[in-house]
């Protein structure tokens, strides 16, 4: 009996370190299994740069020369009933001739000059590009790019132009009649010249008066010479008795 305790005492002895080994096997496997079942999270893009915003007034070449237009290549025109950079073109005007917004600060390219870039109030409280203190507008009949239907007509109580470089009106245009929503009209065909008169018949010349023929006298006084005597020889009484 007594033998055979020392024998169990170590057999406890020898199992108490394996059943540590164990539990700490156990406890490792379940981390592992723990953090096996945590969702991995996928790695956040980076945020793509914006693409670069296109000139809000640029320079282009049309039938006019080089003008101001827009990022899309439509002409821009200042309106000449504008008081400075006050606009005066609101309802069916903006409708016809819509204002050039901008979101922020507007930009320039080329040969547009950025020091006469600027913006105006408008009446409802958002901004309008200016350029060279000129509020500027599209044409809504300007349907692509380089049209420029809108030039020097005349609506809504002023007339429109396209705006060049330097910030004044393009020269050398004329004004023209036109309600505003549609591109000029043709001009009236001149009226014909009136027909040349036929030349008149010059008027038959008179014919010379017939001359008188010659006198048969012959230099002798005829008819007593006139003083009733017989010698033909004219003058007062010569005395002869009127022989």
């Amino acid at each position: 009996m007594n033998r055979s305790r020392p024998i169990t005492f170590l057999a406890g002895a020898a199992l108490m370190p394996l059943t540590a080994l164990a539990v700490a096997a156990c406890g490792s496997g379940g981390s592992a299994t723990a953090s096996s079942n945590k969702p991995t999270t996928a790695a956040t893009p980076a945020p793509k740069s914006a693409a670069p915003h296109a000139p809000t007034v640029r320079v282009a070449t049309t039938r006019l020369g080089k003008v101001l237009v827009d990022s899309r290549g439509r002409t821009l025109y200042l309106f000449t009933k504008d008081s400075g950079t006050k606009s005066t073109c609101s309802g069916a005007c903006a409708t016809a001739w819509p204002p050039l917004r901008a979101t922020g600060k507007p930009t320039d390219s080329g040969e547009a000059k950025g020091s006469l870039v600027g913006t105006t109030t408008r009446s409802d409280g958002k901004p309008q590009v200016t350029y060279n203190g000129h509020p500027l507008y599209r044409f809504v009949k300007d349907t692509k790019s380089g049209d420029t239907n809108g030039e020097g007509l005349t609506a809504f109580g002023g007339s429109w132009f396209a705006v060049s470089p330097t910030g004044k009106r393009i020269a050398g245009q004329k004004s023209k009649s036109g309600d505003g929503s549609s591109s000029s009209r043709a001009a009236a065909p001149a009226a014909p010249a009136a027909p040349k008169q036929a030349p008149q018949p010059a008027a038959p010349k008179s014919s010379p008066a017939p001359k008188k023929p010659p006198s048969a006298s012959n230099g002798i006084p005829q008819n007593n010479g006139g003083d009733q005597d017989s010698d033909n020889n004219g003058g007062p009484d010569d005395g002869d008795g009127g022989i």
